[in-house]
């Protein structure tokens, strides 16, 4: 758009529904360290910030022809003298291009005073391609969530041996592990309408308090985990370990990355047993490997499973290690995760 516009930057900008806070944004020509000062202060002092907010959504605006804020007097403001001058902006469209839920993307395009205003044709040829961008936004915007929960599941997935299910920052249940599923099935513990509940309100009270305390952590980027323990009536207790969910995403991407709380759940009813002839045929284990492999999904060591057997902790590191090769993973909490993802775990 830049280049088909004669242009000398563009800008795009996820925010608040207020759009007066930047959350993310991609940017185009524009150098590192002034775009981070127009995003940190400069954006709010744009002389066309308020009255855009009051414009039809879905296509974008001349600052020298549809504001009230005339080229003479936006020479005279802040944003000109203290930012747009240096940069050698003097003209520019803009306009929200996407909306949905509590976030809104706009969309900005710059000119030099040499390369002149936009004319109403320009920013007529320009809306006409806006359907094109939405559409663009609205996949981009599928693909990050998509591409966010899969890292969160598998992150969750490693970081406990345990049945687990992974809520959104709304407390919607957005994946539930294979083995987390029966759990949903008890009398004290269920999902209706996309959210966890539980049979006492009590518990859905401390439920509830934990994971806002977990969310609060994640803000603060202080990782604190929160414990909540379920009575049962004649039946022994279970317990839900919550804690944040940070998945990686692109820089470069506008949509950022969210975070998610997983619930590892710990219910000492539920026996775990793997079957190592699973194991051998679906990574090409041997015997010992793959019994390696399942003791280490247990939640063994090597020097405990040879202290167990009666071997040298040197013979069972040399098996894990091949068991690493086939596995294509370096690390015992990963192979935990591989082996507690497939078929071969049992519950009883």
């Amino acid at each position: 758009m830049v280049e088909a516009t004669g242009s000398r930057s563009a800008r795009m900008l996820l925010t608040n529904a207020r759009a007066d806070r930047v959350i993310s944004s991609i940017k185009l020509n524009i150098d590192d360290s002034e775009h981070q000062r127009y995003v940190d202060y400069y954006v709010n002092t744009c002389p066309w910030r308020l009255e855009l907010a009051e414009k039809p959504k879905g296509q974008l605006y001349s600052s020298y022809l549809d504001f009230r804020c005339r080229q003479p007097e936006f020479y005279r403001t802040e944003f000109f003298n203290d930012w747009a001058r240096d940069q050698d902006i003097h003209h520019g469209i803009c306009g929200t291009v996407f909306s949905q839920g509590a976030s809104k993307v706009q969309l900005l395009v710059q000119r030099t005073r040499g390369q002149g205003h936009y004319t109403r044709a320009e920013v007529e040829q320009v809306n006409q391609f806006l359907p094109h961008v939405r559409q663009a936004l609205r996949l981009e915007q599928i693909h990050a969530d998509m591409q966010g929960r899969a890292n969160a599941s598998v992150m969750a997935s490693e970081a406990r041996p345990m049945p687990f299910l992974l809520l959104d920052q709304q407390g919607k249940l957005v994946y539930v592990s294979p083995r987390c599923e029966p759990l949903l099935r008890q009398p004290d513990m269920g999902c209706h309408k996309g959210q966890l509940k539980f049979r006492e309100p009590a518990v859905q009270q401390r439920f509830q308090a934990a994971f806002d305390r977990v969310l609060c952590a994640g803000q603060s980027l202080v990782a604190r985990e929160q414990l909540v323990h379920i009575r049962r009536d004649r039946r022994v207790s279970f317990s839900c370990f919550l804690s944040p969910i940070y998945p990686a995403f692109n820089d470069a991407a506008l949509w950022a990355g969210t975070a998610y709380v997983a619930v590892h759940i710990y219910d000492p009813e539920q026996v775990m047993a793997v079957d190592h002839n699973c194991l051998m045929q679906l990574f090409a284990l041997t015997e010992s490997e793959a019994r390696v492999a399942g003791d280490i999904a247990l939640g063994l060591d090597p020097q405990m499973i040879a202290l167990r057997d009666g071997r040298s902790a040197h013979t069972v590191r040399a098996q894990l290690k091949a068991v690493f090769t086939k596995m294509r993973c370096n690390r015992q909490n990963q192979l935990a995760a591989l082996v507690l993802q497939s078929p071969a775990v049992r519950w009883r």
